[in-house]
């Protein structure tokens, strides 16, 4: 069972082409005013909205910046767990792990893991089957029931 690619790639850059359309907007309308027109008229941005956008886009392209090198894919087995960091492999068998962790309030379900004899932690997605509801994350993918498995298995 292996990882979504499209989640993998949606999470490792989605928040770096927000942030560049975010920073796009405003820069856009201080060099080119007339590009914005409402009702014919060209309109300028206000100064606080385009500083507030541009810092959120500051701060989208931060987040990818941060979290970049910790999205991999993973390929999930009965007795071991490979991690795919672009050309790099990792074969960790389970009992090497120290912990894996449904982060909950994010949809497709996204797995923190982490390794014994490692201070770095990695982020994968299993896919897009699971919902949803208020913040509870809950995942029906193969993978996903695999893991719970071995965790009540392993009691990590």
């Amino acid at each position: 069972m292996e990882s979504s690619k499209e989640t993998y790639y949606g999470f490792k850059y989605l928040p770096l082409i927000i942030g560049a359309l975010l920073i796009s907007f405003p820069v856009l309308n201080y060099f080119n005013p007339e590009s914005a027109t409402v009702n014919g008229e060209a309109v300028k941005l206000d100064p606080w909205l385009s500083l507030i956008i541009l810092l959120c886009g500051c701060l989208a392209i931060l987040a990818f910046l941060y979290f970049k090198d910790s999205y991999v894919m993973v390929e999930i087995g009965k007795q071991a767990i490979r991690i795919k960091d672009g050309k790099e492999e990792l074969l960790v068998n389970w009992i090497g792990v120290e912990s894996v962790n449904l982060i909950y309030f994010i949809f497709p379900p996204l797995y923190k893991l982490r390794i014994k004899g490692y201070d770095d932690y990695f982020l994968f997605t299993t896919g897009r089957s699971g919902f949803h509801i208020a913040g509870f994350t809950k995942d029906f993918s193969e993978a996903g029931d695999l893991i719970n498995k071995k965790k009540r298995e392993l009691g990590f």
